[in-house]
């Protein structure tokens, strides 16, 4: 073995077993890290086991929407919301830190003991921060709005949007919030000019991302069978435009093509 490969494989493996030992440092040194699926944003959380999700607190306050105004304290809380109520919207009131971070869980049903054997495990739907808002879809039986663990004190505004109905194509600009209530289970999202185009998937007790791009965008997405469906858009930095075509659904039959004019 001449000196030019001892030289090479020294360093390979001097590469390969520093690799391991960085590695093995950041797993136990450094906080867990995520991306946030809205912004694209890095957080920087505090590792797995650190985090105590609000319903496991004992004696957890209730929250009550006073004046259109939630106000929640650092160890977190739940709303009560009634069956069948309108779709509403959670937005960060002024005066919070600027580095608060509220995560938001729905739950169906109304108990709070985890331990019981009905327990529905509550759905995350995102998080109260600078700039931020979370949109829930009340079921039609009575539910808990839960939220996290915060820095601080906090406040959030809570207002009632109407959704705008749709049924097998919408087109528009800027922000918006579409109603889908058929069978459609997957669907074409486009996005023609500049600036960001993000499509959440709000349903009962969950929320998903379905795209999140920017400038030219022509992607395919899936969601999982539910009755309702908030497809909420946020296309509100540039000058796009955007369309959201569904899939029609085995089985069913198309649209008619329209007729030709004469």
């Amino acid at each position: 073995m001449n000196g030019f490969r001892r030289i090479r494989l020294f360093s390979a493996v001097t590469w390969a077993v520093g690799t391991v030992v960085v590695v093995a440092l950041a797993f136990f040194t450094f906080p867990s890290l995520a991306i946030n699926p809205r912004t694209g944003e890095l957080l920087v959380g505090e590792g797995e086991g650190e985090y105590e999700y609000p319903w496991e607190t004992p004696g957890a306050t209730e929250l009550e929407i006073v004046d259109g105004v939630v106000h929640g304290t650092r160890a977190g809380g739940y709303l009560r919301l009634p069956g069948g109520s309108a779709l509403l919207t959670l937005t960060p009131a002024p005066g919070n830190d600027e580095d608060e971070w509220v995560r938001v869980y729905q739950q169906r049903g109304t108990g709070t003991d985890p331990e019981a054997s009905d327990w529905d495990w509550p759905g995350y739907l995102g998080a109260l921060y600078p700039d931020s808002d979370v949109v829930v879809l009340p079921g039609s039986e009575d539910g808990l709005l839960w939220f996290g663990e915060a820095l601080d004190d906090w406040s959030a505004t809570v207002t009632y949007p109407e959704a705008t109905p749709m049924t097998g194509t919408a087109s528009g600009k800027g922000n918006a919030l579409l109603l889908y209530e058929g069978e459609a289970l997957s669907g074409r999202f486009q996005h023609t000019g500049t600036g960001v185009f993000l499509v959440g998937a709000v349903t009962v007790g969950d929320w998903n991302s379905l795209v999140n791009d920017v400038d030219e965008v022509d992607e395919r997405a899936s969601w999982e069978p539910t009755d309702r469906i908030v497809f909420q858009v946020e296309s509100d930095t540039g000058d796009g435009n955007w369309t959201i075509t569904l899939d029609t659904p085995a089985g069913a039959a198309p649209d008619p093509a329209p007729t030709p004019a004469p």
